[in-house]
């Protein structure tokens, strides 16, 4: 005969499961001192009960005190556990004394001294936690004494009773402390990983405010001149008037493919030369070209013999000789510069200079966002810069870069 087997539908046991973890819940969020509440009064109805029904109980009314109390300690145990443990124990002895036995007739006084030794355990802090133990462990004592009891007795009282469930709630409430602490700890590394990702997100947006501001106050500055030029010279110059508009064109793709680099809003599919690498100081060259192009007559001269440096270092230097090229066509009005390099044993020098209107064309103010760029990049390697009007007039941006960061 073939024998049959009970299978659970499909997804009962997924229910069953979800079922008890929704009861756990609802549990969970109960008040445990109104539950401490219902368990006293159950506890006092079963006591009282036993109390009064059990024919072999000749003492009722002090045992059914000692119960009322027992049970109203269990209700309080979380709010005062030290007050309910001192309050129960003098019950205990006092129906005792009286000739209450309510130990040896009521089932519940077990439990209920249960719980109350294990409320001050897990609710009180070590000092005053050992000092309501003693004063339990004294009180259970003396109740066995009155009682009669033996050595077992003692042990039961003295052990199972107070000492144990004692040691369970101090367990528990240093197990719910480490969590805590590391809780809090972890909310700490948390909360730091945050700060560290915000100043380094800060960090970059500033990086790449100060690569747009470059970038794009060059590039537009040269522009806005070819533009102007070129307006002026259409009619009698076409020939002039299509090589300025040629540069300004230039000058627009070069910031648009800078950009796009910066801002990484390229990908593999797109443009490759978007992806040119960093200037440096081999690109000063094109840059003084450019500036040339933009109506600004400007010369170079580079003195010493090159070393190898950082990119970071070489996009530091470029970026100062941008943004001083920079001011003086916007700034300097009809003018001539000079891009001056200097490269020594232990520094590069940079000096820009121009002859032009320079610190009386901007208020003598020198403190503007390129400037204070300028002056975070050098700091960045230990430099120095100065930027003010220059010793025959004009405008002068003098910087030192120590030579740390040379690439061997």
């Amino acid at each position: 005969m073939r024998m049959m087997r009970w299978r659970p539908r499909d997804g009962s046991v997924a229910s069953v499961s979800s079922h008890l973890r929704r009861q756990y819940a609802r549990l969970r969020l109960l008040d445990p001192r109104r539950v401490d509440a219902l368990i006293g009064l159950a506890l006092l109805v079963e006591m009282e009960l036993q109390v009064w029904l059990n024919p072999l109980v000749t003492h009722r009314i002090p045992a059914a005190w000692g119960g009322a109390v027992l049970s109203a300690a269990v209700a309080a145990r979380r709010r005062w556990p030290l007050g309910a443990t001192i309050v129960s124990m003098l019950a205990l002895v006092g129906q005792d004394l009286l000739g209450g036995r309510l130990t040896q007739h009521a089932l519940g006084a077990i439990p209920a001294g249960i719980m109350v030794f294990y409320a001050i355990g897990a609710f009180l802090p070590e000092l005053r936690s050992r000092l309501a133990l003693a004063i339990g462990v004294a009180g259970m004592s003396a109740d066995v004494l009155v009682d009669g009891g033996g050595l077992s007795g003692l042990f039961f009282n003295g052990i199972m009773l107070t000492v144990l469930p004692w040691t369970v709630g101090r367990m528990l409430r240093e197990r719910a402390a480490r969590e805590r602490a590391l809780r809090e700890l972890a909310e700490q590394l948390d909360a730091g990983r945050e700060q560290s990702a915000r100043s380094a997100a800060f960090s970059e947006r500033a990086r790449i405010a100060r690569e747009l501001h470059d970038v794009i106050a060059h590039s537009v500055s040269v522009m806005v001149i070819q533009a102007g030029g070129a307006r002026i010279v259409m009619g009698d110059e076409p020939d002039r008037a299509e090589a300025s508009l040629l540069a300004v064109e230039r000058a627009g793709r070069e910031a648009l493919a800078e950009m796009r680099r910066l801002l990484g809003v390229l990908d593999i599919g797109q443009d490759p030369h978007a992806l040119t690498p960093q200037p440096g100081l081999a690109d000063v060259s094109d840059l003084v070209t450019r500036t040339r192009e933009a109506g600004l007559a400007t010369d170079l001269r580079v003195d010493g013999d090159a070393v190898t440096v950082s990119p970071a270092l070489d996009l530091c230097a470029y970026r100062i000789v941008q943004e001083a090229l920079t001011n003086a066509i916007k700034h300097a009005g009809p003018a001539r510069a000079e891009v001056h390099l200097r490269w020594g044993s232990e520094a590069l020098e940079l000096q820009v200079t121009d002859d032009g209107r320079g610190a009386a064309a901007i208020g003598g103010v020198f403190s503007g966002h390129g400037i204070a760029g300028m002056r975070e990049r050098v700091g960045l390697h230990g430099g120095s810069i100065q930027a003010g009007p220059g010793a025959g007039g004009g405008f002068c941006v003098q910087a030192r870069l120590p030579l740390g960061d040379r690439v061997q």
